[in-house]
C-alpha cells in the first residue's frame, strides 16, 4: 500500500516533481511515481490503474502542463472512480482556480494546496500533515490485521494448513486493493481451511458430515474450545450465503471491514489453539520483521549496544532510527516471548559504492553514516550490503536467538531477490569484539583486513557466489544466487 500516487505532467518532472517526491520520502511518505514503478515492457494503463488502486490518496500536481497531458485526466478518472475513501489532493502551481473551473470543474469542491517552485518545503509540510491524517484514518478503519506479520507467522508454523493460510493471506493482501469481492472469497477459503483442519482433529470417528456448516456445528459442541464469537465469524465467512450477506452491505469498504474483522478473530483464536495443543511448539523467541519496529525498540537496541560494543562505535537511536525511516529493511530484531523485549538485532544497510569502499578501507565509523550514504530498495538492481551491527544481549548469547536472526536475514534476502529482483552482490561487516568475530565466522564471512582501530573487516560476495553458508536455508539461498549468476554473469 502506497501513501500517495503522484499525478503530473512529464514536463514538470525535472523542475518540480522529483524534488517534491524526494522531500516527501524523507518525511517517510511512501510515494507511487511512474519513473520508479513502471518498467520497460509494462502496460502503462494497467500500471497506473494498479498504482491508483494501491494508494491512500492521489496528489494532483496541477500546472499549465498538467492540462496538456494525455494521462492526467485518466488518472483523475481512476482516482474519482476508486471509492469514497480515496482522497484527491489538488496542488496548484502557476494556475488559478478559474483555470481549474474551465478544465476540471469536478475538482472545485476540493480543498487545494499552493506550491511555490522556489519554496517547495511549505507545500511538503502541508502535504505531509494531510497524508498523516489520511494514514491515521486508514489505520483506524483497518487496524485488525498486520498481513506481513500474519503471513510470516503462519508460514513459520510449517503445517499444511498453516502454509495454505499463509498463501491465501498473501494473495488476499494483493487482491483486496483491486477487487474486494474476490478478496472476500479468499477470506472465506481461509475460514473453510481452518474448519476442515479442526474437524479432522476431533476425537469423533466414522461420522459422515460433509457440509462445512455441519462440520462447524460439530466443532462447536466438542471439547476443542471454540468460542461463540469465533464460531459466528467462521459461520459468516464459510456459509454458502456469504455473497448474499456481503451484498446487503452498501459498499466495498464495509464488506472489507467485516471480512477483516472476522479473519482477525479467527486467526487469533486458531494460532492460540495450535500453540495450546502443541501442534506447533512455543518458541522462546520471535522475529520482529523490518516493518514492525517502533522507536522504543531502537532505544532497547541502543541499550544492548552499550552492554556489548565499544563506546566509540555505537550510533545513537536518533541516527539508527533515521536509517530505518529511510529504508525499513535496515533492521531485523528478535524478541523474547517471555519478556516481550528485543534481545538482539541485525542492522543491514544497503550502501553506496563509495561508502562500501570506505568501510573496506577500515576508516569508517557508523555514527558518521547518514541517509545520503544509504540506498533504498526502490528499483530492481544490484546492491552492496553493510552488516553494521550484529548484537545479542549478553544474557541471550548462548541461546537460539542468533540462529533465529541468521535465518531471518537469509529469508529477507531471498524474498527481496525472488519477489523484487533486488540482488546483493557484496556483504561487508566490521567486528570490534571477540563475540563479533565469532558471529562473523558463523555467518560464513571471511576476514579481509585488520584495521588501525583494532577491528576486523569481514566480507563475502554473492555475485559471483563465494559466501559459505552452513544452514539448509543458506544452501537454498546460494543455489538460487548461483543460478542467477549463470543467467547474469555477462554483467560481472
Amino acid at each position: 500500500m502506497f501513501d500517495a500516487f503522484i499525478s503530473h505532467s512529464s514536463k514538470d518532472k525535472e523542475k518540480i516533481v522529483l524534488e517534491l517526491v524526494q522531500k516527501l520520502e524523507k518525511n517517510n511518505i511512501d510515494v507511487w511515481l511512474d519513473a520508479n514503478e513502471i518498467l520497460a515492457g509494462d502496460t502503462i494503463l494497467d500500471a497506473v490503474e494498479k498504482g491508483v488502486a494501491t494508494a491512500l490518496c492521489t496528489i494532483l500536481i496541477i500546472t499549465p502542463a498538467f492540462f496538456e497531458s494525455f494521462w492526467t485526466p485518466v488518472e483523475i478518472g481512476l482516482a474519482i472512480g476508486k471509492n469514497n475513501n480515496h482522497k484527491l489532493i489538488p496542488v496548484l502551481c502557476n494556475v488559478s482556480v478559474e483555470d481549474i473551473a474551465q478544465r476540471f470543474p469536478m475538482l472545485l469542491s476540493l480543498k487545494y494546496i499552493k506550491l511555490d517552485p522556489d519554496n517547495i518545503d511549505l507545500c511538503v509540510d502541508e502535504l505531509c500533515s494531510n497524508i498523516i491524517q489520511i494514514k491515521k484514518k486508514y489505520e483506524k478503519d483497518f487496524p485488525e490485521i498486520s498481513f506481513h506479520k500474519a503471513v510470516k507467522k503462519f508460514h513459520s508454523c510449517d503445517t499444511p494448513t498453516a502454509n495454505t493460510i499463509s498463501i491465501l493471506l498473501s494473495e488476499y493482501e494483493q487482491i483486496v486493493e483491486i477487487n474486494v469481492r474476490t478478496a472476500v472469497l479468499h477470506a472465506s477459503q481461509i475460514a473453510i481451511t481452518i474448519i476442515n483442519d479442526l474437524f479432522m482433529r476431533l476425537p469423533i470417528k466414522g461420522n459422515s458430515v460433509d457440509t462445512t456448516i455441519g462440520k462447524l456445528d460439530l466443532i462447536k459442541v466438542s471439547s476443542i474450545g471454540l468460542t461463540e464469537n469465533v464460531y459466528e465469524h467462521l459461520k459468516l465467512l464459510s456459509t454458502p450465503a456469504l455473497d448474499t450477506n456481503m451484498s446487503l452491505l452498501t459498499n466495498d469498504l464495509d464488506r472489507r471491514k467485516l471480512a477483516e474483522m472476522s479473519m482477525t478473530a479467527i486467526l487469533e483464536w486458531y494460532s492460540k489453539y495450535l500453540l495450546h495443543n502443541k501442534i506447533i511448539p512455543q518458541d522462546r523467541f520471535e522475529i520482529v520483521w523490518p516493518d514492525d519496529l517502533s522507536y522504543e525498540d531502537f532505544i532497547t537496541m541502543y541499550e544492548i549496544d552499550c552492554l556489548v560494543l565499544r563506546e566509540d562505535l555505537i550510533a545513537p537511536p536518533s541516527i539508527t532510527y533515521a536509517w530505518y525511516q529511510y529504508n525499513n529493511y535496515t533492521h531485523i530484531a528478535v524478541r523474547s516471548t517471555e519478556t516481550n523485549r528485543i534481545v538482539g538485532y541485525f542492522t543491514v544497510l544497503p550502501v553506496t559504492d563509495q561508502l562500501y569502499e570506505d568501510i573496506q578501507s577500515g576508516y569508517f565509523k557508523d555514527n558518521d553514516l547518514n541517509t545520503d550514504n544509504l540506498r533504498k530498495y526502490d528499483v530492481p538492481d544490484f546492491y552492496k550490503l553493510y552488516i553494521a551491527c550484529v548484537c545479542i544481549h549478553p544474557d541471550y548469547q548462548n541461546t537460539s536467538a542468533f540462529r533465529k536472526l541468521y535465518n531471518a536475514l537469509l529469508q529477507m534476502m531471498m524474498d527481496l531477490a525472488v519477489e523484487r529482483e533486488i540482488y546483493i552482490t557484496n556483504i561487508i561487516t566490521e567486528a570490534s569484539t571477540l563475540q563479533g568475530e565469532k558471529f562473523c565466522k558463523i555467518l560464513g564471512l571471511n576476514c579481509m583486513l585488520n584495521t588501525e582501530i583494532e577491528t576486523k573487516i569481514y566480507g563475502a560476495t554473492l555475485l559471483p557466489p563465494s559466501w559459505q553458508l552452513r544452514s539448509s536455508f543458506g544452501s537454498k539461498l546460494m543455489k538460487y544466487y548461483k543460478e542467477k549468476y549463470e543467467e547474469l554473469k555477462d554483467l560481472f
